[in-house]
């Protein structure tokens, strides 16, 4: 009923365009997985360690399921060294979130995207993270339970959505007393003199400059001391600078700046894409922790997409900047899948108790900002 492809080469992704924008249409997916944008992903993100691995399912000369996935040899798990070949998403960890496109007209399909997935050659483990709730991903997750080859779920991120119906305005009046007083008085603070706010947007003269501007401020942020932040990776600043200089059709890449005295000292980029906007990167001079400027410089975000018409600021990230101004949340999920019985699969199950161990007894790990926040967490299987 279905033909399934295969996709490792760059030049033949390409060739999908028409048809992979038809089915991202078609089931309502997240801008992460637009092709223009996973084209630029492609093209500046994979290496030696990481192989592009896309399935791709037809019904005759029609497109009805893709993921953009990769092989990457890595530890299964975090606490032990064991090391497999392992089927994931081609963006695992870095920005934004990733989709299962699934037609939903189709019968069926998600049952053999599902075995399609779990049936590739010399594959271990199969871990999906993060999954969006959006497109076909809860369709896929339901499929992947009822065939048994679910080794371990979990919600394993929380996303805060804001609500910008109204504005600015409507924004500020949804939150508490005490929390629009306090968001408005940092916000004054920041129109002090010696502050400066600069946005850019794709294509605009100084975009790229602001863009280097940013990532370069990011080496004095605090997840600079643990080897996060994004300006030291080349990929990834590769990737963000071909999206301001050529972002996919119907995307707005923004940046936001606050300067201090002439130097950045806090910046935002947001991706805006049909009404809703996305907060990739929100990030502060460590040195000014306690004057909350990433918080402002989140905040001139929301606005500008205020502004913009977006209807919807998604955070991405539930961090302690964002956790006080959202109006829901929405889950970002972990899910592993078998390929078989093998010693990985035991690796992940072990992995999965050993958590449950951790959280039952209480130690928790400690980190200044961004704290993973775990919601739920199951193991099945047969």
């Amino acid at each position: 009923m279905f033909r399934c492809e295969i996709v490792s080469e760059p030049a033949r992704f390409r060739t999908l365009s028409k048809e992979w924008s038809r089915l991202h249409r078609a089931c309502g997916a997240t801008v992460f997985s637009l092709h223009a944008l996973l084209v630029a992903k492609i093209e500046t993100s994979l290496e030696k360690r990481r192989a592009l691995h896309t399935v791709v399912l037809w019904q005759g000369d029609r497109m009805v399921g893709a993921a953009c996935l990769a092989r990457r040899r890595a530890k299964i798990g975090r606490k032990l060294p064991f090391r497999a070949m392992k089927l994931t998403f081609l963006d695992q960890f870095d920005i934004g979130s990733n989709d299962i496109l699934l037609d939903p007209e189709v019968p069926s399909v998600a049952e053999a995207m599902v075995q399609a997935v779990y049936s590739q050659r010399d594959v271990s483990v199969v871990d999906l993270f993060p999954l969006s709730s959006e497109a076909g991903g809860p369709a896929f997750l339901a499929a992947a339970r009822a065939a048994g080859r679910v080794l371990a779920e979990r919600d394993e991120i929380q996303s805060s959505l804001i609500n910008l119906t109204g504005g600015a305005e409507g924004f500020l009046s949804r939150r508490s007393p005490k929390t629009r007083e306090t968001l408005r008085k940092k916000m004054r603070r920041a129109q002090a003199q010696g502050f400066e706010f600069v946005r850019a947007r794709a294509g605009d003269r100084n975009a790229q400059a602001v863009l280097a501007e940013a990532l370069e401020m990011s080496f004095k942020s605090w997840k600079a001391a643990y080897g996060t932040n994004i300006g030291a990776r080349a990929e990834e600043r590769g990737f963000l600078h071909r999206m301001v200089a050529w972002p996919p059709k119907d995307c707005a890449f923004c940046v936001d700046i606050l300067r201090k005295d002439g130097e950045a000292v806090a910046f935002a980029i947001t991706v805006h894409y049909g009404g809703r906007a996305y907060g990739l990167i929100t990030d502060y001079d460590a040195a000014y922790y306690k004057e909350s400027l990433g918080l402002v410089a989140c905040v001139q975000a929301i606005y500008d997409a205020a502004d913009a018409g977006c209807t919807v600021f998604d955070t991405l990230r539930l961090s302690s900047l964002t956790d006080s101004i959202g109006d829901t949340t929405e889950a970002l999920t972990r899910c592993h899948i078998r390929t078989r019985w093998n010693l990985a699969a035991g690796v992940v199950l072990f992995e999965v108790g050993l958590r449950r161990l951790i959280d039952w007894s209480g130690p928790r790990a400690k980190r200044p900002q961004g704290r993973r926040k775990f919601l739920t967490q199951g193991v099945t299987g047969q």
